[in-house]
């Protein structure tokens, strides 16, 4: 080979050298393909909170059903008694009349139960019924009593009155402590406020 023919090879075979790294080094990445096909990573669902367990506010509950005759016979000592009953969706009242054992004048046991999720009437109950009385009264709470509570000894009546609201349920009771002994505790007052709440739940 001549000495101009192989500097012209070496020359073409530079510059198709220059040309090869220019683009080995210049060109893009390829992209990792996608594959479409390939099924979503699941995604957990937003945790909400759970709903509060209630009463239905429709539902229709009867006095037997929140004090059944049983329980109520033994709270009186089985004396004989009737009991007047207004049953509506979303609130109970009951009113059993009876003469204490060994007494001779008629008493009175009133449980209102409110499950409707509207405590108003509870709360305008309560402030009307305290209106009534002397500006003296006094007031008390009881701790383990549902969520919120208020209790005196009315000087109208000489009655218990207890007001008790857990959540958006509420009663009101009002008796004689000395003669429905089981409810003249504390602790009978709140297991027994405690039993007509379930019962209003599953009434």
């Amino acid at each position: 080979m001549s000495r101009r023919r192989f500097s012209l090879f070496l020359a073409a075979l530079t510059l198709m050298l220059s040309t090869l790294a220019c683009g080995f080094f210049s060109a893009p990445p390829a992209s990792q393909p996608t594959d479409s096909s390939a099924p979503a990573l699941p995604t957990e669902p937003p945790v909400s909170a759970p709903a509060e367990s209630g009463p239905n506010p429709n539902a229709v509950i009867p006095c037997a059903s929140l004090i059944p005759p049983d329980e109520w016979k033994n709270l009186v000592f089985g004396v004989d008694s009737t009991l007047s009953e207004d049953a509506a969706p979303g609130m109970t009242s009951c009113v059993w009349k009876y003469v204490p054992k060994g007494g001779t004048q008629e008493s009175l046991f009133s449980l209102q139960a409110g499950f409707s999720g509207d405590t108003s009437v509870w709360e305008a109950t309560r402030k009307s019924e305290l209106s009534n009385e002397p500006s003296d009264i006094v007031v008390n709470s009881m701790d383990g009593l549902g969520d919120e509570n208020y209790i005196w000894r009315s000087k109208v009546t000489d009655q218990y009155v207890v007001y008790v609201r857990q959540g958006s349920q509420t009663l009101i009771f009002r008796y004689n402590p000395q003669e429905i002994l089981f409810m003249g505790t504390e602790s009978g007052i709140i297991d027994m406020a405690q039993r007509i709440f379930e019962r209003m739940k599953s009434g």
